[in-house]
């Protein structure tokens, strides 16, 4: 499947798409370049992410890469979460992302990791420049 194809299906019927009543941790991320506007909600145990439910106002990029790599990050260890970058999105997402929907395609990467941040209460917060691969 192309990353068209994989972006149109999940920016349509994405399987995550709401708020977790149980969260652990909410968190919401704004993208002042684009007004992509994503919450997460998170369930956290023993150090892993167990599961991950997200709402907000997005584009189709951004709604598509929040839905595909939630899923994938379920039961992941926090530390292996936090070290990810923009290659992660380029893996399982694809390359062919415009150079104009970039942002969009990592909000998501940025609230979660910031969630994490917060629920660890560790006095950091990550922005785009730290997850953009140069």
């Amino acid at each position: 499947m192309s990353s068209q194809d994989l972006i149109i299906e999940y920016s349509s019927n994405p399987p995550n798409k709401w708020m977790l009543d149980n969260a652990t941790i909410r968190y919401r991320e704004a993208n002042r370049v684009c007004a992509d506007v994503v919450e997460v909600s998170l369930i956290i145990e023993d150090g892993e992410l167990r599961q991950f439910m997200f709402d907000g106002y997005m584009s189709i990029v951004a709604t598509a890469c929040v839905s595909i790599t939630g899923e994938i990050l379920e039961w992941w260890k926090l530390d292996d979460i936090l070290g990810l970058n923009e290659l992660f999105v380029h893996e399982h997402i694809g390359t062919d992302i415009s150079p104009r929907r970039r942002f969009a395609s990592l909000i998501w990467l940025l609230a979660i990791k910031n969630a994490i941040h917060e629920w660890r209460q560790d006095g950091k917060k990550e922005d785009f420049s730290d997850i953009v691969i140069n």
